[in-house]
């Protein structure tokens, strides 16, 4: 499903998916929940991207890919803080990254950018990590980074897989994604309607292409 580009382009990061299965085991968690909704970021990732340019290489597929790497390094450098964020956010009735700057002082987000960093990965994984529930913050590739937190909110909007964040996320919700007005800047533009729609069709066959991967 992935094709021969895709894969050559995880190679970059076969360091650090070693580590997710590594790490993954020092804290109780839904782990291959997560792993789903990590891969069907990407996926989507790609197909938002798709529709706004031709895609070059698989960058934003990678870029959707590692955007929660830093609740994974969280799990493993801060166990019990882990848990306990964890423990919190189950109710859903406070945002992931609140409860997370509550009690660690830090978000997932700038964890993650900090963990990429230290493995010299390319800028644009860095700042997707960083910024992908804030795109228009990034000061460069903006637009795979909406497209990665467009991703997301559809990901948990359908309920496919488990990003650790139980808060509800509404279609209206997706519809006022801050990564839209990044992605087609003018309101009223007739692409963004025709992305939602393919979008959706995408999504009803993601379960079954994840039941496959993960």
């Amino acid at each position: 499903y992935l094709g021969v580009r895709q894969i050559r382009q995880l190679t970059m990061v076969t360091p650090i998916i070693e580590d997710f299965q590594r790490l993954s085991r020092q804290c109780a968690f839904p782990w291959r929940d997560f792993w789903q909704h990590c891969i069907g970021t990407a996926i989507l990732t790609r197909e938002v991207m798709s529709i706004v340019q031709p895609a070059t290489d698989e960058s934003d597929y990678v870029a959707g890919l590692v955007h929660d790497v830093g609740k994974i390094a969280m799990a493993w450098s801060f166990p019990d803080h882990f848990a306990e964020i964890h423990r919190q956010a189950e109710s859903g009735a406070r945002e992931l990254v609140e409860v997370e700057q509550e009690i660690l002082g830090m978000d997932h987000g700038e964890l993650g950018a900090l963990y990429l960093e230290q493995y010299h990965l390319p800028e644009l994984m860095i700042k997707s990590a960083r910024f992908h529930h804030q795109p228009e913050r990034a000061d460069d590739h903006q637009m795979i980074i909406a497209s990665v937190q467009i991703a997301d909110l559809l990901m948990r909007n359908a309920q496919i897989g488990c990003s650790g964040n139980y808060v509800e996320v509404t279609r209206e919700t997706c519809l006022k994604a801050s990564g839209w007005r990044v992605l087609f800047p003018n309101e009223h533009d007739a692409e963004a309607a025709i992305a939602r729609a393919s979008l959706h069709r995408s999504l009803e066959r993601l379960p079954h292409v994840l039941e496959g991967l993960v």
